[in-house]
């Protein structure tokens, strides 16, 4: 329902200009938020293939979490959803797959959802 990406205009005027001031291109992290709030999110990675569900995400290797549970589970929900850390959100890191079998697997995963 949303993606969170560094330069697509969907982040805002004020985010942008921060970006193009402190970057030279994107990172390799993806943050989006799917259908279905908590339940979606699951459902979408549990059908992951081929991206990993991990806490940490920093490999060579594309990993998945679930914010709202995994590293801000000691937040208070309040705090959680007023900064943006939706039920639904899922942050991606990806790795050096090949970029084919990683939309594969992403859609084969959303279609779950």
């Amino acid at each position: 329902t949303r993606v969170y990406f560094p330069g697509l205009p969907s982040m805002g005027t004020r985010q942008n200009a921060i970006y193009n001031n402190q970057c030279k291109a994107p990172g390799a992290m993806i943050s989006f938020v799917v259908q279905g709030d908590e339940a979606g999110a699951f459902r979408f990675l549990n059908a992951l293939k081929l991206v990993k569900l991990a806490v940490s995400l920093g490999s060579n290797e594309s990993l998945a979490q679930h914010p709202f549970s995994m590293t801000h589970a000691n937040v208070p929900d309040d705090e959680k959803l007023s900064t943006g850390v939706a039920l639904g959100l899922v942050r991606l890191s990806v790795g050096i797959e090949h970029v084919e079998d990683l939309i594969d697997d992403l859609s084969e995963a959303l279609n779950h959802v």
